[in-house]
């Protein structure tokens, strides 16, 4: 063959066009000879596109007899100088070429066709199989290739090319919108995983196409899906992906309408790929039963790798099932050093069948969680199992409707209350719906107060019916357990024993947060206010450490205002739970109020209470108030009945709360004065009521023993009335001492803010010059990567100087901005908790100066009657208003507070007497 023999003729190369489409563009179209049989040889026209190769018929008209995609392509072999077979998924064909250069020219522009389709790819690898002899040509070849390859593959490893060529290779129409959501949505997310449900709109033979594309892509590393049922066809390509990619690590398939075949297809999908990647597998929610899970289980054997998390949960497992699993997870080295989340729940775990589950949670393992809720698992061997094998990194631990077999008067297995008081790194222990019986209550308690290794667990014991027999457990165990920051004890039918509870949880400092949710639905109404009362005292206690508390469910109703009342003047809850509780709009009323003057509330939770338009209006109207509420979810059930009731005004309501939470978020405010208005209330009415009633009993004693002329009697009274104007003055103490420095009361905070407003300009300044050095040195390394990458077109003289300039005006950094910054947000977070700092060190001041007056004045009354007793004396009390008013009964506390208050009239004339004496 001459030279323009191998070349294709015009008005072929025409014919060649129509044959494979006027819009598919040939980059390499050559003459080659097709091996028939023997040697026997015919003319065909090789024509390569950007995703396709063609084999075509050299007559006019041409006609395509051989079509594929190159990633069809099984193998090439060049076994001969001029040879070239293509082995194909639908045939192969052979074919001598003019010379060894064109035959290296067709595999190069080959090679480099799925360097652009597949970057991170060698071409040889794509092609499963590449023979050059001699085998310096490969290496000249694969020299080419790693030159060529892309700077960069483009948004997620090249995605978007590698689709298109799929949908070629499979037939298919590509979808701009599939591009464009992976190129755009995917790339700003930075994610790793393919989430088929982002596609679930379309057909399946699109989404088919998009999980072909993982077969080659390097980026996605998990693909996913949940509650979203397959189709057969969908199935067969994520088995061939399992089969076939290197890359692909996690798959979720949660609910996704699996039986027992496709676990057996994965089995051999992952026995077929022995350099796959994957090490997390979820098929929760899919029947695969016994025979799907033990196919699988037999290929878990053999990874290379092992699995790191592994779910199973509500596959039809039975005890049978899972010991077989287990079985196979021992059998692999790699699997207890590497597995770290195991999930069989809903699973049937019951019986004595199960060895094998109880031997591998035995050997030392690497499991951080575990769950085998809902499957009524023998709790007591379970964690005498995880004493053996999971002390050291086990974190979750999730029972819940598990199994504690015991007998009345057999005690508790020792390994129940070790593991408890052995795990390292427990953070989590839900036994939720378990019936523990009161001697296992108290041994996973007991076990939990002497672990010293852990810190701030979260302990679940909800629907465990403990009762009055757990309450008991509880008041003696729980008040010296240091390490559980949230308890969950809701749903125990507890009623009346919550009272003497509360009080020792009250003694509990590192309870965090509490659940005591649906604990009141048997408690008499006599027997209601003891509880709420202690619960109240509970989380008024000026040092608690409670801040999330939870009664959701619990029908309280009316009730409930007692436990709001006292949100007002509440320092430690940040997060409520008051759900379900048909407290009705005189309860949102009181929710309102409370809102209005608490400063520490940043969640509330507050859906079904029965509350109509008229309660979510008040509410809305507190939040308006209220600048330290962040989250507080729409009640969709109450807003639901609302809205049948009033649309306009149950609208206007939930627009302005979801206004105002957005101003919660997005601005800040000085929040300290509130608090203290309101800690100077608290003082008033209680502390300085009792001051009240000594000045008046030591007035009462001065005025006995006003005309004594002994010297000793006349240094008391003196000193008593001394101690008479400190009491009084006290009553400013708070409000002296928490606005000390300020010029008026009505400069919030001045003291505090001036000196940091200053500090904090300065610095704007500072950050300000800081920033601009930055941003100039980052211009300087831009410029600098850019002739390094681009040298010849910034070889240029005065290129680069044009470019610092016109982009040092893209740079500029307002000093308002940081200023801004600085004051309004930074600023103002810090002057709050100074401010919240200052009205905590003003009020320990002020009440222990209050309780060395009190003392003194106690000691002072003393005194001063052991005077009147020694000189005969009989005390004079002031007169007093009569009470005992006929058209108006006044309460005995009520008529004694008033009683007081008309003393303590009289009481400024006295001592004004006394001191003109």
């Amino acid at each position: 063959m001459s030279e323009d023999v191998s070349e294709v003729h015009k008005e072929l190369l025409e014919s060649v066009k129509d044959a494979v489409g006027r819009k598919v563009k040939l980059s390499l179209r050559r003459k080659v000879k097709l091996e028939i049989k023997g040697d026997k040889t015919e003319n065909r026209v090789l024509a390569l596109a950007s995703h396709r190769t063609y084999l075509l018929t050299a007559r006019i008209p041409a006609k395509v007899e051989h079509s594929f995609n190159y990633l069809e392509i099984q193998g090439i072999a060049c076994n001969k100088p001029t040879q070239l077979f293509i082995e194909y998924e639908r045939g192969s064909f052979s074919l001598k070429l003019l010379s060894t250069e064109e035959v290296n020219e067709v595999v190069a522009h080959i090679g480099n066709c799925l360097l652009r389709i597949c970057p991170g790819l060698q071409p040889s690898k794509v092609m499963k199989k590449l023979c050059m002899e001699p085998p310096d040509r490969l290496i000249s070849l694969q020299n080419l290739w790693e030159n060529n390859k892309p700077a960069e593959p483009g948004p997620c490893g090249g995605f978007s090319q590698m689709y298109r060529c799929v949908c070629d290779w499979l037939g298919l129409p590509h979808k701009e919108e599939v591009q464009w959501d992976v190129d755009t949505i995917y790339l700003t997310q930075d994610t790793r995983e393919l989430n088929l449900q982002d596609f679930s709109h379309l057909e399946n033979r699109d989404l088919v196409a998009i999980i072909a594309v993982l077969e080659f892509n390097q980026w996605f590393t998990k693909l996913s899906t949940k509650d979203y049922k397959l189709s057969a066809d969908v199935c067969e390509q994520i088995l061939r992906v399992v089969s076939r990619s290197s890359r692909l690590e996690e798959l979720v398939l949660d609910n996704a309408g699996l039986k027992t075949d496709f676990a057996q297809k994965l089995a051999a999908a992952l026995a077929y790929n022995p350099s796959s990647g994957l090490t997390t597998i979820n098929l929760a929610n899919n029947p695969l039963e016994d025979r799907g899970i033990s196919s699988l289980g037999a290929q878990f054997a053999k990874l290379r790798l092992g699995l790191k998390h592994l779910n199973f949960s509500k596959t039809s497992l039975s005890p049978k099932g899972v010991n077989s699993l287990c079985q196979s997870l021992s059998a692999n080295p790699s699997i207890p050093s590497s597995l770290v989340h195991l999930d069989l729940s809903g699973n049937v775990l019951r019986g004595d069948d199960i060895q094998h589950f109880y031997h591998f949670l035995g050997q030392p393992n690497s499991l951080a969680t575990l769950d085998l809720s809902n499957s009524d698992c023998s709790l007591d061997q379970v964690c005498s199992a995880l004493l053996r094998g999971s002390v050291e990194h086990l974190s979750v631990l999730n029972v819940s409707k598990s199994v504690f077999p015991h007998r009345k008067g057999k005690e508790v297995p020792p390994s129940f209350k070790h593991f408890f008081s052995s795990t390292m790194s427990l953070s989590s222990i839900n036994v939720s719906g378990t019936k523990l019986p009161p001697e296992a209550l108290k041994a996973l308690l007991l076990g939990l107060a002497s672990n010293l290794n852990l810190k701030d667990a979260s302990l679940d014991l909800s629907c465990c019916e403990l009762r009055s027999g757990g309450s008991q457990i509880l008041e003696g165990c729980i008040a010296e357990i240091p390490n559980i920051s949230s308890l969950d004890i809701s749903d125990n039918g507890l009623d009346s024993d919550l009272s003497t509870l509360l009080v020792w949880l009250a003694k509990n400092r590192s309870i965090r947060h509490l659940s005591l949710g649906k604990n009141f639905n048997n408690i008499k109404s006599k027997n209601l206010a003891p509880v709420l009362d202690s619960l109240v005292h509970m989380i008024q206690e000026e040092e608690s450490p409670l801040t999330s508390l939870s009664l959701a469910d619990s029908r309280l109703k009316s009730d409930l205002t007692i436990v709001l009342n006292a949100l007002g003047s509440n320092s430690s809850l940040i997060r409520l739970d008051i759900s379900g509780n048909a407290m009705g709009d005189m309860g949102a009323k009181m929710l309102a109020k409370a809102l209005q003057i608490n400063s520490k509330l940043k969640t509330v939770i507050w859906d079904r209470n029965n509350v109509s338009p008229q309660g979510l209006q008040d509410v809305a109207a507190a939040l308006e108030k209220n600048f330290t509420i962040r989250f507080m979810p729409i009640p969709i059930i109450d807003a639901s009945q609302a809205l049948k009731a009033s649309p306009e005004k149950t609208e206007d309501a939930l627009l302005k709360i979801e206004n105002y939470l957005y101003r919660n978020h997005e601005t800040r405010k000085y929040l300290q004065e509130q608090a203290y208005r309101l800690q100077q209330g608290i003082v008033t009415t209680t502390t300085q009521q009792m001051i009240d009633r000594i000045c008046v009993k030591v007035q009462d004693h001065l005025n006995s023993l006003r005309n004594s002329e002994t010297d000793a009697i006349l240094e008391d009274v003196r000193s008593a009335e001394n101690l008479i104007k400190d009491a009084r003055n006290s009553k400013t103490l708070l409000p002296n001492l928490y606005h000390l420095g300020s010029a008026a009361r009505e400069e919030v905070n001045s003291s505090s803010v001036g000196p940091i407003q200053e500090k904090l300009e300065s610095m704007a300044g500072e950050v300000t010059n800081v920033m601009d050095q930055q941003l100039q040195t980052l211009l300087e390394s831009m410029v600098d990567a850019a002739e390094s990458l681009c040298p010849h077109v910034m070889k240029r003289s005065s290129l680069r100087p044009e470019l610092i300039k016109a982009s040092s005006a893209k740079m500029v950094v307002p000093k308002s901005f940081v200023t801004k910054t600085l004051l309004e947000q930074s600023g103002v977070d810090i002057i709050n908790k100074i401010s919240e700092v200052k009205l905590s060190l003003a009020s320990f001041l002020s009440d222990r100066i209050v309780d060395e007056i009190l003392e003194a004045l106690s000691t002072s009354q003393l005194t001063l009657a052991d005077h009147l007793v020694r000189r005969g004396r009989p005390l004079v009390r002031q007169e007093s208003v009569d009470l005992d008013a006929p058209e108006e009964k006044i309460p005995k506390r009520a008529s004694t507070e008033m009683l007081e208050a008309e003393r303590l009239e009289d009481l400024e004339t006295c001592m004004v007497g006394s001191f003109v004496m």
